[in-house]
């Protein structure tokens, strides 16, 4: 990119049209303007954020925060709050701290997985070194607790905190865990931390914003929860059998990596043990080894069951909604989640 040729401060302008907001009209078309509009101001917090990155951490800072994420959980915290009547400014503040969270989790797990590429780009840590990455992760952490802060609802702060806390143990407990073989209940009680925790902190953090009754904050949590489960297992599923095109990263990069994943765990259960184990164990897996072992898995009914596995989880996330104002963002909330499992990337 151009530096040059921004906005002054090394940064582009705002679009108008966010990669968010174009996610989310692809769902719902007659998304109200209220919503599109709180949208569009995500984005453009989000720019804030970089430009007020240290001069040498801004341009890592600004790629972070603009490498084509989904853009799902700040979604989520729009989304829900909408079913309520939230306060305009806060909401921003509140669904742009969730994003730079978010990014700064992304950051730190690269870092601890040597990660070269992400979203078919390379990673903070393989542009910048370990030294800027580590830095760009901190100060994305310290600016999303800032946001939190400015809004003013302790409960915001204590629920991201939460949050946060339960995602590191789940990246230690995964780290520790590469190349053991879990079992499914372990497996579960790692997504739930790593992954689940944030999708359902969005939810109670939008649900709380809104106004909306303890009984139905509680319902969002349970859609969020859910969702998040059903999200990583598909995931997971990509990860064996997407196209690295969409996927932005290589097929079985988990594998290769050692992170034992629900359809590995089936497949262990059924099919060539001994050639996925070799790949599980082995600190650098030869590439015929590697296709050897997603072979393996792919030979068994382990995509199959993962994908009922997270089928079911869309149905409880679905019917967690029951609570909840019939809406177009409850209807959103309801096609985010049943399109989670097929996707490609």
């Amino acid at each position: 990119m151009d530096y040059k040729a921004l906005d002054g401060r090394g940064l582009p302008a705002a679009s108008s049209r966010s990669t968010m907001l174009r996610n989310v009209l692809s769902l719902h078309p007659a998304l109200s303007n209220g919503t599109a509009e709180t949208i569009g101001g995500v984005e453009a917090r989000l720019l804030e954020v970089s430009r007020r990155a240290p001069d040498r951490l801004r341009e890592p800072v600004f790629e972070a925060l603009s490498a084509g994420g989904k853009r799902l959980r700040p979604l989520l915290v729009v989304l829900s709050a909408r079913m309520g009547v939230p306060e305009e400014s806060v909401l921003v503040r509140a669904a742009a701290a969730v994003e730079v969270l978010h990014t700064a989790t992304l950051i730190h797990d690269d870092i601890v997985d040597r990660a070269a590429s992400r979203r078919g780009r390379p990673t903070t840590v393989a542009g910048y070194g370990r030294e800027t990455a580590v830095a760009v992760g901190d100060f994305l952490f310290a600016e999303a607790f800032g946001e939190l802060a400015a809004v003013g609802d302790p409960r915001l702060v204590r629920v991201m905190a939460e949050a946060a806390a339960e995602l590191a143990s789940g990246e230690l407990k995964q780290f520790r865990a590469s190349g053991e073989l879990l079992d499914v209940d372990a497996y579960m009680e790692h997504i739930r931390m790593k992954t689940a925790g944030l999708f359902r902190a969005a939810c109670v953090a939008g649900g709380t914003l809104g106004g909306l009754s303890l009984r139905q904050v509680d319902s969002l949590a349970t859609y969020g929860q859910s969702l998040g489960v059903a999200f990583q297992m598909t995931d997971d599923v990509i990860d064996l059998v997407g196209k690295p095109g969409r996927m932005g990263k290589d097929v079985g990069s988990d594998l290769a990596e050692g992170t034992v994943t629900l359809p590995i765990i089936f497949a262990l259960q059924e099919g060539d043990g001994e050639a996925i184990r070799r790949v599980l164990l082995d600190p650098d897996p030869a590439p015929e080894d590697l296709a050897a072992a997603i072979a393996a898995v792919r030979a068994t009914s382990a995509i199959e069951r993962t994908e009922s596995r997270a089928r079911d989880e869309v149905e409880s996330a679905i019917s967690g909604l029951t609570e909840l104002p019939d809406t177009p963002e409850r209807r959103i909330l309801e096609a985010i989640a049943s399109k989670v499992v097929g996707r490609d990337a």
